[in-house]
């Protein structure tokens, strides 16, 4: 069972773990292991891999730091770079079953993610990225597949701080008539993560061709986006298990969101204005609570 791998980084990274296994008998074992068997590792923890490999597992972090990582989950993060874009849910399925102690490290991946962003949000591109949201006529979210799942959550918080919201997909007829749009109104912002879905973008390519100001998150600075994207910002993800997993993604979208309230002018108004409707439609359920002093 094979899947691709970005093969020039794949073959430095290759060409380093070589390099590492010459200076011990203990590193020759974990590269041969690594080289043999990486489409699994991704989805083991460091004890696994140094069981795997009749190595102790300080080893295993000592052979990540000598590759130049800071330890085995920053190599961990690098390697599934290379295989995350074209592996399928069948394999991952395949290789998680067979192991129920990567919990703690699916978790410990997280924490990391989650520290990556505060670097992040000090990048110009994050700035451009408010700015855009704030001063675009009309904003339209656009993705496809897994990512799309992302849609509904900004398209809420977005429509409550500002009007000309539009969340489109595939298979819907705006998706088909996007192209029609005011590029001088409509700016697009779109979550492209993997597998990165051909008809999503193709789409944006389209509408870059005619001249729409798009911008876009995603995973990696080897996202294919970025070609068709400014800005574009590379928010973390986690792959170690069956399905992806989004939860960095969605505190950088609410962090985003934050910001653009914030430099919302009449945010206040619009905000009384929706409550109030609310309130009328009784949009929530109303908790009653007893007051003794009314008998």
């Amino acid at each position: 069972m094979d899947f691709q791998t970005n093969s020039k980084d794949f073959h430095q990274l290759m060409d380093n773990i070589a390099r590492v296994a010459h200076e011990s008998p203990t590193y020759e074992k974990l590269a041969y292991t690594i080289e043999k068997g990486y489409k699994h590792i991704i989805f083991m923890t460091a004890s696994e891999v140094a069981e795997h490999a009749d190595v102790s597992q300080g080893s295993v972090s000592r052979f990540c730091i000598a590759l130049g990582y800071k330890g085995y989950n920053d190599f961990l993060h690098h390697l599934q770079q290379f295989v995350r874009k074209e592996i399928t849910a069948p394999q991952r399925l395949q290789f998680t079953s067979h192991s129920n102690k990567h919990i703690s490290n699916i978790l410990k991946l997280e924490h990391e993610n989650i520290d990556a962003l505060e670097s992040l949000l000090e990048r110009p591109e994050y700035k451009k990225m408010i700015d855009q949201m704030i001063h675009a006529d009309q904003i339209i979210l656009l993705s496809a597949r897994m990512s799309a799942t992302l849609l509904s959550y900004t398209y809420y918080i977005l429509n409550k701080i500002r009007a000309n919201v539009a969340q489109v997909t595939p298979g819907t007829p705006a998706w088909e008539t996007l192209e029609l749009m005011d590029p001088a109104r409509v700016h697009i912002f779109s979550f492209v993560f993997p597998r990165y879905p051909n008809q999503l973008l193709e789409k944006l390519k389209q509408l870059h061709h005619k001249g729409f100001s798009i911008s876009s998150i995603t995973d990696s600075i080897t996202s294919p986006v970025y070609a068709v994207a400014d800005p574009v910002l590379s928010v973390p993800i986690t792959t170690s298990s069956i399905f992806d997993i989004y939860s960095t993604p969605i505190l950088f979208l609410n962090l985003l969101l934050r910001e653009v309230a914030t430099a919302t002018d009449g945010l206040d108004k619009r905000m009384a204005a929706l409550e109030a409707l609310e309130k009328r439609d009784q949009i929530y359920y109303e908790t009653y609570h007893y007051d003794a002093t009314l008998d």
